[in-house]
């Protein structure tokens, strides 16, 4: 699988983490599976699929196929996505606020959903979803897609202090106390409680706890030998078992299905994130 990531235009750094172009091409004898468990994150995304359909499904529902472009809203379950023979992903990975700010919609309202992009951002979206398709170089999609959210610029809502401070929690890795926070913000706990789910979609405990398990999560794909109770340990669990807890709920399975094996030959282990 072929993976290249871009930096966001300075413009854009207060909105946008990262835009990630991926293309991979299954064939008889891959190793790599095309089902993909995608787990929640801190971040929010808008994708384009731009070869054969996505299909994507909750728990043990049916796949269902997916738009050309996505908006995918903040997620607190798992979702598995069979992507196809021919994968061509461009996705645009968002800060906690930052879809919050291009959308101007309350994020608890598209919780655990994803929606059709034109939808969502109207036809415009479709014409970018064109020119990326006419488009083959990872440089040239990533330019096209920020030169769109660039024209957006213009009326998304402005960042407020709540912004900082939950990209401070990211940077802490989601050990940081909410009173703390609130502080950072600016904020009583119950006006940080309720900013929060308009902007990050969830309360910030919750968020909070969805940033330490991807975080651990990542840590584990690229250290695969490192055990779990080392890693509950570094991303501040009070015990493997308290890590367990949050696997099964933020994953849907116990820790000990991602072996050295499964990270090593399955896609679905494979992070959008750098």
């Amino acid at each position: 699988m072929v993976t290249v990531y871009f930096d966001p235009h300075p413009a854009l750094a207060e909105l946008v983490e990262t835009i990630c172009v991926m293309e991979h091409e299954f064939k008889l004898g891959d190793l790599l599976s095309p089902i993909y468990s995608f787990v929640p994150a801190h971040t929010r995304f808008l994708c384009f699929y731009l070869e054969d359909p996505i299909k994507g499904k909750k728990g043990t529902g049916v796949f269902e196929q997916r738009a050309r472009s996505m908006i995918i809203g903040p997620q607190t379950i798992p979702v598995t996505l069979d992507v196809g023979k021919k994968y061509s992903n461009v996705v645009v990975m968002f800060k906690p606020c930052g879809l919050y700010r291009l959308l101007s919609i309350p994020l608890h309202e598209i919780l655990d959903q994803d929606f059709d992009g034109y939808l969502m951002l109207g036809k415009e979206i479709n014409l970018v979803v064109e020119r990326l398709m006419n488009s083959h170089l990872a440089a040239d999609r990533n330019t096209i897609v920020q030169d769109y959210l660039l024209q957006k610029l213009i009326r998304t809502k402005p960042a407020m202090p709540i912004d900082r401070a939950m990209d401070q929690l990211v940077g802490a890795k989601g050990n940081t106390p909410m009173d703390l926070l609130a502080s950072k913000a600016y904020l009583s706990v119950r006006q940080f409680e309720r900013q929060s789910l308009e902007r990050i979609g969830t309360s910030p405990k919750l968020f909070a706890r969805i940033v330490r398990f991807s975080e651990s999560y990542k840590y584990k794909q690229r250290n695969s030998a490192t055990t779990w109770t080392e890693i509950a340990h570094r991303y501040g669990y009070y015990d493997q078992m308290h890590l367990i807890r949050d696997f099964r709920h933020f994953a849907g399975a116990n820790p000990s299905t991602m072996g050295e094996e499964e990270i090593l030959h399955s896609v679905r282990y494979n992070s959008l994130e750098p």
